[in-house]
């Protein structure tokens, strides 16, 4: 039987998944308020977040075997603050996997009662395997189960995601996103656009945390230029996605440290096609000359002469993709 957390427990379970991410968070509540007031925040991108949560459950016999579900306790009602994004989770410590549901879809008093919303055993497992799963529910509302490291791309794309409905041909696209698929055809059936913008940024979304759990597993979550761990590891793309020539192969990646993917994405520094690792001398020239080389000699000591690489050579980072990349950030031989 699954144990019952306590919310600050819960909370805590939050964190580690948005760090698990690669974001930061600040609690900006007590630890023993519900719901928890979070800010969470990568690079230039920041996120208020109201977070309810319960523990999932079954719920006993003669429940549907399948059927688990979160009972709203302790609130007469879910709260939507302008400017804020509602979270309302359930969590599920015998499968590791949360869900999430549309909070703009249960702001009914909940006054002298506690309702439970319900979700699959299966779409729970499904998450565990390929990260996250749909499941439309009765009231036209899709339910969500995603895994922890999936957790900042869910806050992202919830709004989106609890704004399609539960259209053949939505559920279809969604049921193939959620397995890795291709669904650029399916997409293009749905109609109207608008719908299909949806559909796509949850794609882009969901594709973009797939390649950074898939690189940092391949590196054995260790920065490949100076070894470093620490949880302050990027996934980055050798060749950017944006370009017609960008995959998400993980042949395509590079785990890095935030220090050396900025290296690498401003050309500082590269790695060449024996894996060796390299510095622009034009670079840090430029960079002396203006008076911005503090650190130069501390910074180069801790490089690696080759970069480390996956215990799977057929994983390695492509040659033709790292002289192509080279090219790009106007490196020359």
């Amino acid at each position: 039987m699954a144990r019952i957390l306590r919310k600050p427990r819960l909370l805590d379970l939050v964190v580690e998944a948005i760090h698990a991410c690669g974001w930061d968070v600040l609690i900006l509540s007590s630890r023993d308020d519900h719901p928890f007031a979070l800010s969470i925040f990568k690079g230039d991108t920041k996120v208020s977040l109201l977070v309810y949560i319960w523990n999932l459950t079954h719920g006993g016999f003669p429940r549907d075997p399948n059927e688990f579900r979160i009972q709203v306790t302790g609130v007469s009602q879910i709260e939507l603050r302008v400017g804020w994004k509602t979270l309302l989770l359930g969590w599920s410590d015998d499968l590791n996997a949360f869900a999430g549901f549309d909070a703009t879809k249960h702001q009914i008093s909940m006054s002298g009662r506690s309702p439970s919303i319900q979700i699959k055993r299966d779409a729970l497992e499904k998450a565990v395997k390929n990260g996250f799963a749909t499941q439309a529910r009765d009231n036209q509302e899709i339910a969500i189960a995603f895994r922890p490291d999936f957790f900042t791309s869910y806050v992202l794309g919830s709004s989106e995601l609890h704004q399609t409905t539960a259209g053949i041909l939505e559920t279809k696209a969604l049921e193939r996103i959620s397995r890795e698929e291709a669904v650029d055809f399916d997409l293009e059936d749905i109609e109207p656009k608008e719908r299909r913008q949806v559909l796509q940024t949850v794609n882009r979304r969901i594709r973009d945390d797939r390649f950074r759990v898939n690189v940092l597993r391949a590196y054995s979550h260790r920065c490949c230029v100076c070894g470093i761990q620490l949880d302050l590891l990027d996934a980055a793309h050798i060749i950017p996605v944006e370009h017609e020539r960008g995959t998400d192969e993980i042949k395509n990646g590079l785990s890095l440290c935030a220090l050396h993917h900025r290296a690498f994405d401003h050309a500082l520094i590269t790695v060449r096609t024996d894996y060796s690792i390299d510095c622009s001398e034009k670079e840090f020239q430029r960079l002396r000359t203006i008076g911005w080389h503090g650190g130069e000699s501390e910074f180069k000591a801790a490089l690696r002469d080759d970069i480390l690489l996956p215990p799977k050579k057929e994983i390695y980072p492509s040659p033709s993709y790292l002289e192509f990349g080279q090219k790009l950030r106007g490196w020359t031989n």
